[in-house]
């Protein structure tokens, strides 16, 4: 049994790069409670950065086949790092999303970290690969995407859910104690319906 039973495995256990993305301990946590995964699911990780969303996604669900897309180099070599650490076997596909996606298998349950700009293009290329009743969870922190995921959800009549999350991280500093804040979070989470219009 391995020793991380998540969700929300401490950020300090993954191996870090500067400039890489890593979706922190917290916010990561609800994502994947918003994901609902299930076991033989098919899950992407698009924008997957360290990888943490993707390898989190297979302790929690070893069954799963989970693929995750990064187009950065680094970033890539760090998620096959960051897999060997933790003794998961994930699918790692360096390329640029949405190009990169279309050999993938159909989803059942998609998790959009980052999109590099090309937000409206990749959800586009998600719902056609995505499953009936299958869910995706962007966590944005531009209004441009939050505004880009709600007009595309709403034209494709998912059901979508959408909070803003704040996390503050008790902290020291010489001899005072603060609290100190991370930056806002919105978590957008939908479904695809059966009846599409």
């Amino acid at each position: 049994m391995n020793k991380w039973q998540g969700p929300g495995i401490p950020d300090q256990a993954f191996l870090r790069v500067d400039g890489i993305p890593m979706t922190k301990q917290e916010i990561r946590a609800i994502s994947l409670s918003k994901m609902r995964l299930f076991p033989g699911a098919v899950i992407y990780d698009i924008g997957a950065g360290s990888g943490s969303v993707a390898i989190e996604c297979k302790l929690l669900v070893p069954e799963a086949e989970v693929y995750a897309v990064e187009r950065e180099a680094r970033a890539v070599q760090l998620i096959h790092r960051n897999s060997e650490r933790f003794g998961v076997d994930i699918h790692v596909i360096e390329g640029l999303a949405p190009a990169c996606l279309v050999s993938l298998p159909p989803a059942d349950r998609i998790f959009l970290g980052g999109s590099g700009g090309y937000i409206a293009e990749i959800l586009s290329s998600c719902d056609r690969l995505l499953q009936e009743n299958g869910r995706i969870v962007i966590n944005a922190v531009s209004l441009h995407t939050l505004e880009e995921a709600r007009r595309f959800f709403t034209a494709k009549n998912y059901c979508c859910e959408i909070i803003q999350v704040q996390i503050a991280v008790h902290q020291f500093k010489g001899d005072a104690e603060f609290w100190q804040a991370r930056n806002p979070i919105t978590i957008i989470s939908a479904e695809k319906q059966g009846v599409r219009r």
